[in-house]
């Protein structure tokens, strides 16, 4: 493109600043236009995991520091609990002969370990909760901000290859993803790990060879629960877009109500509303079907491990304690530490089950990361912001173009304006007529 500006004298010599249409578009750019246009950030480009926290302040790594310790104490404490229980059991099933003092003695300490370990729960519960979900919004705040700043100070070049009315939408939905994945969804997912953590090393400390046993049906455990979680995930997506396509259609109706009527489409929009809440339906249905089977597949699963557990642990018992065994140490099976071995090892293994959809929330987070830092970290080829560059002196309203030709960014091999030359004089009414994409529109905008 070529645009003249002229000086207020007569007689002066013009003045012109040459500027090149750009004829290829940076790698960014094209990415940036490719972008999927329903808002959903793309999965095969991922910013790294501590990259999310850019934008975290001191305070915000305060919260996060607490908010993982809250999340690993809460976490570990549930695997212990089934360490008090097997206790419990224990003191309720001695295996010696002893008086009631002493039963009485030793129920009141399970009893009152049980119930530190419930207030230090609900503390690292709280700490966990509170500290990662207000982290999280603080710093998506910040994202937010710093994305919708990027985007308004971009070059209008930018514009012809990011579609204008999807980046309201991109914003907003980015930012949900982000601040999930970075704020409740990693506190589950350390609390997941902690619980996986905790069982194992319970399991393997209290009865390592009941334990092993318990260990190899782990990875079935894991793959159920992690199959029924996602298939609930996909079926709850699919209902909530299903409702969001019925909501634009009852929102481009009532928006434009009066058309409606004028045309007598009421029927044509009330069928079409209801042809979207088929689809909300479906899904509903197989959100059902996927609770049922997936539920009672995880649910067997479990019960047959568990009878599995019980049968070794039993037999575990009887060679340590009948016909006329006698076992003594700590080596030595009881119905304490067989139930302490089976429900910490079982605990863990579906809390690392649990923790699928948390990491895949995780992924999101990144994914959609990855387009909003591109486009904050893309500097803009002209700063609207900035007070640089050339200043006139004084206008006197003449417009002189000669010359100019004109091609958009997403078309850099098609010129709308083909050597153009035009003036209007100050005080001149100027009508610019020609067919549809003659270039009258880009003339105006230059």
């Amino acid at each position: 493109m070529e645009a003249q500006h002229q000086d207020k004298r007569p007689d002066a010599s013009a003045s012109y600043v040459a500027v090149e249409t750009p004829r290829h578009l940076k790698t960014s750019d094209i990415n940036e236009a490719q972008a999927p246009q329903d808002g959903k950030p793309k999965r095969n480009k991922m910013v790294p995991l501590m990259q999310l926290f850019a934008f975290a302040d001191t305070t915000d790594k305060l919260l996060m520091a607490v908010g993982t310790i809250g999340a690993m104490g809460a976490g570990t404490a549930r695997p212990s609990q089934m360490l008090l229980f097997g206790n419990v059991l224990t003191a309720f099933n001695p295996t010696g002969t002893v008086d009631g003092s002493e039963l009485r003695s030793s129920v009141n300490k399970v009893a009152l370990d049980i119930t530190l370990v419930g207030i230090g729960v609900m503390i690292a519960a709280f700490l966990q909760v509170s500290c990662w979900s207000l982290t999280a919004s603080r710093q998506a705040k910040r994202i937010r901000s710093k994305y919708v700043t990027a985007i308004l100070t971009k070059e209008i070049g930018w514009f012809d290859v990011n579609d204008p009315q999807q980046l309201a939408s991109r914003v907003a939905e980015s930012s949900v993803a982000i601040e999930e994945g970075m704020g409740g969804k990693l506190g589950d997912a350390l609390h997941c790990v902690a619980l996986f953590i905790s069982g194992m090393i319970i399991g393997l400390a209290k009865g390592w060879e009941l334990a092993l046993i318990l260990v190899a049906c782990i990875p079935v455990i894991i793959f159920t629960s992690f199959c029924a979680m996602k298939v609930i995930s996909k079926a709850t997506k699919a209902g909530i877009d299903a409702y969001a396509k019925a909501g634009a259609v009852a929102q481009e109706s009532l928006s434009n109500i009066r058309t409606v009527h004028m045309f007598n489409a009421v029927g044509h929009f009330a069928d079409k509303y209801a042809t979207a809440l088929e689809a909300s339906a479906r899904a509903g249905i197989k959100k059902g079907f996927a609770v049922g089977w997936g539920t009672g597949l995880m649910l067997f699963v479990t019960l047959c491990t568990f009878a599995l557990g019980l049968y070794i642990g039993a037999r575990k018992v009887a060679g340590d304690h009948l016909d006329g065994n006698s076992c003594s140490g700590s080596g030595c099976y009881d119905g304490g530490r067989v139930l302490t071995v089976f429900f910490s090892v079982i605990m863990g293994a579906l809390g690392m089950g649990q923790a699928g959809p948390s990491i895949e929330a995780i992924a999101s987070a990144r994914a959609a990361a990855f387009d909003v830092f591109e486009v904050i970290n893309r500097e803009s080829e002209i700063d609207p912001t900035s007070d640089d560059g050339k200043k006139l002196s004084s206008v006197e309203g003449v417009i002189t173009i000669e010359g100019v030709r004109f091609a958009y960014p997403s078309r850099p091999d098609v010129d709308v304006c083909q050597g153009y030359s035009l003036q209007i004089k100050a005080g001149e009414t100027v009508a610019l007529v020609g067919p549809s994409g003659s270039g009258k529109s880009t003339i105006i905008s230059l």
